[in-house]
């Protein structure tokens, strides 16, 4: 018997009736309920029962304070505000039997005991919870109904833009069914169209929390991490769009856009690389698609036939005026290049001729003698070559400027800097009674 034990023990025989929680007996069980000394060992009473238990059959015995009537009914209030809050009826039916166990002989277990008759009444009615309220499923699908028909009518309204007048009719069916995913995704779009980017998030988390692979609310929590500088979360949301909609063009299109703009360090990551992979996979089966349809990847845009033959020729023009301007800056090039050998090669001569003219007299004197001709003949060449040699270095800064000029002619693949939110038209439809809702 450890020292813990001879304690506890200690306590219940000095005051004859200790109260205690729990009894833990060697084989595994455990007794509840109030505890009595006996000759023999213990008496246990405990919701109306009376359990007999001896020294030998106990492991320990876990003591907890004496519970006073204001303690209990204090409790009972905790009980009450947090099974306002929950939806499984078993639940609530169990933390209230517990409750009623560990405050057995109080006025709060007398009021729990009736509380704990209603929860049962409900369970055996086959009572659901829609927002605030306990209803029959015939009452909570005509709720739904009802908000169904909500959310259509909202849904219109906010593709005709008119925001204002979605937000009070949004808020008064969440009243009703604060759980329809629906109803929160449009509240979400709503948000996101007035800056709202953190209640937004907060509306399109609930839906997901729902429906975890929605694949136009993923898109728009990712959009939405993105605009916040969670870059690594936003790659996350959009890793598991594009698997619960492989191809979709409206994710794809949002996916090439952060990818044109991801910072050296973002395209490093792990998961950037990962998205890169799955983006370049699926676009490539997109736009085999798109193709039949006669349209062309154009950087997160489309372009038909004619419009990638006008790109075609366009980029064709800008080649062939790129390629003038390298043959000719080519041949200056090769031109400049000579002219600074000959430069070279001039002034070495012309040092040579300096050289020979200095002598030194018998006296030990240095004089100059004079230069010969081809001097001043290597002297005039190398001042027209000086002139020349600026005159190509000119002419070279000319075309580098204008080959900047023809290259910002090519057309490149556009890009927005800009994802786009899938609007009300991705609002998920409403759960159905009896299993998940999808898309």
């Amino acid at each position: 018997m450890n020292r813990r034990f001879v304690l506890i023990f200690g306590c219940l025989l000095a005051a004859g009736v200790c109260r205690a929680d729990v009894v833990h007996l060697k084989d595994g069980r455990e007794v509840e309920g109030e505890i009595r000394k006996t000759p023999d060992g213990w008496m246990v009473i405990g919701d109306g029962k009376v359990t007999q238990v001896t020294a030998a059959q106990v492991a320990s015995i876990e003591v907890k304070p004496v519970v006073t009537a204001d303690t209990a009914m204090s409790r009972l209030q905790s009980l009450r505000h947090a099974a306002d809050k929950i939806t499984d009826l078993q639940q609530i039916i169990d933390r209230y039997q517990t409750f009623i166990n560990q405050n057995y002989d109080t006025p709060a277990a007398t009021e729990a005991r009736a509380d704990l008759q209603t929860w049962r009444d409900r369970l055996s009615q086959g009572l659901v919870k829609v927002g605030d309220k306990w209803v029959t499923t015939a009452e909570r699908d005509a709720a739904r109904a009802q908000t169904t028909q909500s959310a259509v009518a909202i849904h219109d309204l906010i593709n005709a833009n008119h925001l204002k007048e979605a937000i009070p009719q949004i808020d008064k069916a969440l009243a009703i069914d604060p759980q329809s995913v629906s109803l929160l995704y449009l509240k979400g779009v709503v948000q996101f169209h007035q800056d709202q980017l953190a209640p937004s998030r907060k509306s399109f988390e609930q839906v997901i929390a729902t429906l975890t692979d929605h694949p136009p609310t993923l898109n728009n929590l990712a959009v939405i991490t993105w605009r916040q500088n969670m870059h690594g979360v936003s790659l996350g949301y959009y890793d598991r769009a594009m698997q619960a909609a492989p191809g979709s063009r409206d994710i794809l299109d949002n996916v090439s856009e952060a990818i044109n703009s991801m910072t050296p360090d973002v395209r490093k990551l792990p998961l950037a690389q990962k998205v890169i992979h799955r983006f370049a996979e699926q676009d490539d089966e997109l736009q085999k698609r798109m193709k039949e349809k006669g349209l062309y990847r154009w950087g997160s845009k489309w372009v038909d036939e004619k419009q990638k033959a006008a790109l075609e020729e366009q980029e064709k023009k800008v080649k062939d005026e790129l390629a003038k301007l390298q043959t000719e800056y080519d041949d200056n090039q090769s031109r400049l290049n000579a002219c600074d050998r000959r430069m070279a090669e001039l002034q070495q001569m012309m040092q040579t001729l300096w050289n020979s003219s200095m002598v030194q007299t018998n006296d030990g004197r240095i004089v100059q003698l004079g230069l010969p001709q081809t001097y001043f003949q290597y002297s005039a060449e190398y001042d027209a070559l000086k002139q020349t040699h600026a005159s190509l270095a000119t002419t070279l800064d000319r075309l580098r400027a204008q080959g900047k000029q023809v290259q910002q002619k090519m057309p490149a693949p556009k890009y927005t800097g800009t994802q786009k939110l899938i609007d009300a038209d991705g609002m998920p439809l409403p759960m159905p009674a009896t299993q998940p809702a999808t898309r």
